[in-house]
């Protein structure tokens, strides 16, 4: 009886550590860059595993994977001046399974977007992404990632 209490309590442990440790292949960076004395890039890299890609931040929104989403909305002190744009455009392909045309992102993309500073003190740029990632096998539940990162004003010289 011991025995047996043993084994499941080590299954059931041993279980949890696995379930614990999903593949995470679509990692997630940020940095923001002072251009001048007001003006600044925020930069969001992308690096998707080989075999698997991100999809496309403009999807059918009725039909198949979630797209990718960047808000940047709760950020503080700074006023965008730009849109959201991506290194490399998104590969486009017609997907059997949801009978339409899909795009995503292989390999690595970069995101930038300017901004202007408008309050120095507390500044911060505050994302959050949420997306989705899929292989030929299987795809990952969509998943939200949140970064932050203080601006840092250059001093004057």
């Amino acid at each position: 009886m011991k025995r047996t209490l043993l084994f499941l309590f080590v299954t059931i442990f041993m279980t949890g550590i696995m379930a614990a440790q999903a593949p995470k292949p679509i990692t997630w960076r940020m940095s923001v860059k002072m251009t001048d004395k007001t003006n600044g890039i925020v930069t969001i890299k992308a690096t998707i595993e080989n075999g698997w890609h991100l999809y496309g931040t403009s999807l059918p929104s009725d039909k198949g994977p979630k797209p990718t989403s960047i808000n940047l909305d709760s950020s503080t002190g700074v006023k965008w001046v730009s849109d959201l744009k991506p290194s490399v455009a998104p590969t486009e392909k017609k997907d059997a399974i949801f009978d339409t045309t899909l795009n995503w992102w292989s390999g690595e993309v970069t995101f930038t977007r300017k901004f202007k500073l408008v309050k120095a003190e507390g500044a911060k740029v505050n994302a959050a992404i949420t997306f989705m990632g899929c292989n030929d096998a299987t795809c990952l539940p969509p998943a939200t990632v949140n970064l932050s990162r203080v601006v840092r004003v250059p001093a004057a010289k």
